[in-house]
């Protein structure tokens, strides 16, 4: 299951920085900034944000149990591993969807 997530948001961060650079190239006029700044307090844009979010973090500590185990570290620590890291990543979560939602201005 580790590495089907893996995979998934890999993919999906992939396919979200190649939108996010042809969105910011093709941005030439104040005029188009500026709507695209307006878009962003969208509340469907903040879920959205805090959903990349989750990917990063799904992502990143899922990266850091693979390079655990590359190091050396034995195979019976997976699944105690991935639901630390699991967790770990609720947790972070929590505290970033509160910043977006407007906990931390």
């Amino acid at each position: 299951m580790a590495w089907l997530i893996h995979r998934i948001t890999g993919v999906a961060l992939t396919l979200y920085i190649f939108l996010h650079l042809y969105v910011l190239s093709h941005i030439k006029d104040p005029f188009q900034f500026e709507s695209l700044m307006n878009l962003f307090k969208n509340p469907f844009v903040k879920i959205g944000e805090i959903g990349l979010i989750g990917l990063v973090i799904a992502h990143s500590l899922n990266g850091l149990r693979l390079t655990f185990i590359d190091a050396g570290l034995s195979t019976r620590f997976q699944k105690p591993m991935f639901w630390t890291a699991f967790a770990t990543g609720a947790l972070i979560l929590m505290g970033a969807k509160w910043s977006f939602i407007g906990g931390i201005h």
